[in-house]
């Protein structure tokens, strides 16, 4: 019993520190003009309804990560994502405000990209921020 006990806590610390690692590895960056120039590729993981609502960052790729019932395929995005960006190349993850591109990011570090932003404050920094957003087509 000691020893299940023992176990259990071990795997439970080597998560909690797999977590912490991969927290530590993504970027934190608002959205910025020198941000976009840098040569990172913004990924825009918001709906399809948002990207028409607001418009969305020139030369972004729009992959919709959760749906509108804040459902989601992790393994179907990562393929698609694959399909389209390296993952050694410098990408920066946008949503609506920060909180579900934070936890994009924290799941793309996990899975081997090696250069994630998250961005700050979303989309709705944008203006803010001076940066101009186009329609969605």
């Amino acid at each position: 019993m000691k020893a299940r006990v023992v176990m259990l806590m071990v795997t439970v610390i080597m998560l909690m520190v797999t977590v912490a690692v991969a927290a530590i590895n993504v970027h934190q960056s608002i959205l910025t003009p020198v941000l976009l120039n840098s040569g990172v590729r913004v990924i825009d993981i918001r709906t399809e309804k948002e990207w028409r609502e607001t418009g969305i960052i020139k030369g972004s790729l729009c992959l919709t990560f959760f749906n509108e019932d804040k459902q989601y395929d992790a393994e179907a995005f990562l393929a698609k994502l694959k399909k389209r960006v390296n993952p050694n190349d410098k990408i920066a993850i946008v949503c609506r405000s920060g909180n579900r591109s934070l936890q994009v990011s924290k799941f793309l570090v996990q899975r081997g990209f090696s250069s994630v932003t998250n961005i700050v404050g979303g989309i709705v920094s944008a203006d803010d921020a001076g940066i101009k957003l186009v329609p969605y087509h």
